[in-house]
């Protein structure tokens, strides 16, 4: 066979390396070999025809997977594809990396989805991981409210109880009757000691202070008061808790007051029962109270104004709430949370309020939303820059596997079609040759169609090689070669090179008729071509001509492929004993 040779390949064993010609490795592959060793940064010393052993055996594997005689380093150690040697991962992984290096941008994609899902799961964990904390803040200032609510309505229902004994004893004809020091003793001396009270008394129907706690002595005058308007111009108001003024006891500390109305026998207005708590009594109940550092507890009354506040800031500054469009929301509900500025400092809280039952005051908490979700943005850049960089690092993996997988596809597929092609004429070679007969003869006992076979010989070649010089030989088999792709170009055909100077044409889907066209097709075009203006790269050629037998072979009659092929060989015989440069085809199989 001209045009072919073989070189010494390294079949590594578990022995050791030997140096044994490979005779199905095509000379061509020395040049993929060096590409290969250069890509792995080695070269292959002058004059040294044994790649790497890594190399050259899973060339030699490659190559000689399939052949009639397999490469042997010895008698009693053939290279064989075992499980130990070639079959490191199950099949359906190495399947899987084959597919993906088909579709490297497929997996890439893949890769980056499935790290865009887990960003995607992270930011719905923080974002519930933020409601928590919000939702938790809501459960603790409810909490703290509540609380502050209880403490100010135990306060606030023992005034109310001393009020109505102090209205109930002024009654009693023996108190009444008492000495002046006596009964104010009898009624006001336990409330003076106590701590948050600034004052506890009577009035008469024009506001005059009749008796207190702080003197049976003073007469001041409190027709001016709020409550007092109340009750005189109301006698079912029941307890009622004023606005917060200074009082004139006391040093004019800040107060406001608990009072029920007093009534004659006939229920006309008699008077005024007042009890002054003061507001250091609600600062300390909230200077207990730590909710961040930005965040606020507060108590104010249904009307806006502020009773008590922490941190604390003076009650003359503070605006009144009543004109904020979320106040309302503290009004009309007993409770409530919601999300809003302050009208203050501008800071955004979280505000929980609670009403004070039976009372215009309401119990306020107000946690900052950025104390409430520090610990949360803590983990949220832990996370967030966490689930970032994996993702990225894992996209990147990705995408450099999938070009690696699609590199050794690439080099599989070259290393494939090195097998399946005769280097000399780019045409197939024997073993491509045989699958794809073997596969179209399958095809056509499924479809019961029919196939044809072209065996062409190149006539007196022998001598063509002798007289001119194997090159000058190689130089006509390539250019026979163009002249049958010319005419067998086609979808399904398929032209290969069958050994030396024969060739072999597969015709798919062909009948003989149409088959002895393209064969006559193939000789005429040979024919002509020694007759046109030669190009430089036909200079030179010295005329030859070819010889073909058909063979046309369809399902039935017990046909096999061992007989289409026979039948094409003895055609091609027959056209050279008919003289040669002709077409014969053989009795249909």
């Amino acid at each position: 066979m001209h045009g072919r040779a073989s070189f010494p390949c390294v079949c590594v064993t578990r022995r050791s390396p030997v140096n044994v010609p490979c005779p199905h490795v095509d000379i061509g592959f020395h040049s993929f070999i060096d590409t290969l060793l250069a890509q792995q940064g080695l070269t292959r010393r002058v004059g040294e025809n044994r790649p790497k052993p890594s190399i050259s055996l899973y060339v030699c594997r490659y190559y000689c997977r399939y052949p009639a005689q397999p490469c042997r380093t010895s008698v009693d150690a053939p290279v064989r594809d075992t499980p130990q040697n070639n079959h490191v991962f199950p099949t359906f992984v190495r399947r899987a990396a084959v597919i993906a290096g088909r579709r490297p941008y497929i997996v890439g994609a893949l890769g980056t989805l499935l790290a865009a899902a887990v960003l995607g799961v992270s930011l719905l964990t923080l974002v519930a991981a933020r409601d928590t904390a919000i939702r938790h803040a809501h459960e603790t200032s409810g909490n703290i409210a509540a609380v502050l609510s209880s403490n100010i309505l135990h306060t606030v229902e023992s005034s109310d109880q001393s009020l109505r004994t102090l209205i109930a004893s002024l009654d009693k004809p023996a108190i009444q009757t008492m000495n002046a020091d006596v009964r104010h003793e009898l009624l006001f001396n336990r409330t003076a000691i106590s701590q948050y009270v600034t004052g506890m008394g009577v009035t008469n129907e024009h506001g005059q202070l009749i008796d207190g706690c702080c003197s049976s002595r003073h007469h001041w005058n409190f027709s001016d008061r709020d409550y007092f308007l109340v009750h005189r111009e109301s006698a079912d108001v029941g307890l009622y808790v004023s606005a917060v003024y200074r009082a004139r006891s006391r040093g004019g500390v800040e107060a406001l007051a608990l009072s029920r109305r007093i009534d004659n026998a006939d229920g006309s207005f008699k008077g005024v029962a007042l009890v002054a708590i003061n507001l250091t009594y609600f600062s300390r109940l909230l200077d207990g109270l730590n909710v961040g550092p930005s965040g606020i507890t507060a108590i104010v009354r249904t009307d806006g104004t502020l009773v008590a506040r922490n941190p604390h800031i003076q009650l003359a500054l503070a605006p009144n709430f009543s004109k904020s469009l979320t106040f309302p929301r503290m009004v009309n509900q007993d409770s409530g949370f919601y999300a809003a500025r302050s009208q203050t400092d501008g800071v955004l809280r979280l505000y929980t309020f609670q009403r004070v039952p039976g009372t215009p005051l309401i119990a306020v908490v107000a946690p900052a939303l950025d104390d409430v979700l520090a610990s949360w943005k803590t983990l949220s850049w832990i996370v967030g820059t966490s689930a970032s960089v994996i993702s990225a690092g894992f996209c990147a993996v990705v995408w450099l596997l999938a070009f690696a997988l699609r590199d050794r596809a690439l080099a599989e597929d070259r290393l494939t079609e090195l097998t399946q092609t005769d280097s000399l004429t780019g045409l197939k070679n024997r073993r491509a040759l045989d699958e794809v007969l073997r596969n179209e003869w399958e095809r056509l006992e499924r479809n019961e169609s029919c196939l044809s076979v072209l065996f062409l010989d190149a006539d007196h070649f022998k001598q063509y090689n002798d007289k001119h010089g194997h090159a000058e030989g190689d130089k006509a088999l390539r250019h026979l070669a163009e002249c049958i792709t010319q005419r067998a170009r086609r979808r399904g055909d398929c032209a290969a090179r069958y050994g030396g100077e024969e060739f072999v044409v597969v015709l798919p889907d062909t009948s003989s008729a149409d088959a002895l066209l393209i064969a006559e097709g193939i000789r005429e075009t040979l024919e002509r071509s020694w007759h046109v203006q030669h190009g430089s790269e036909k200079a030179g050629l010295h005329a030859f001509t070819v010889s073909i037998g058909c063979a046309t072979g369809r399902p039935g009659h017990g046909a096999t492929l061992e007989q289409l092929t026979k039948l094409a060989d003895l055609a091609l015989y027959e056209a050279k004993r008919a003289g040669r440069d002709c077409v014969r085809s053989a009795t249909t199989a």
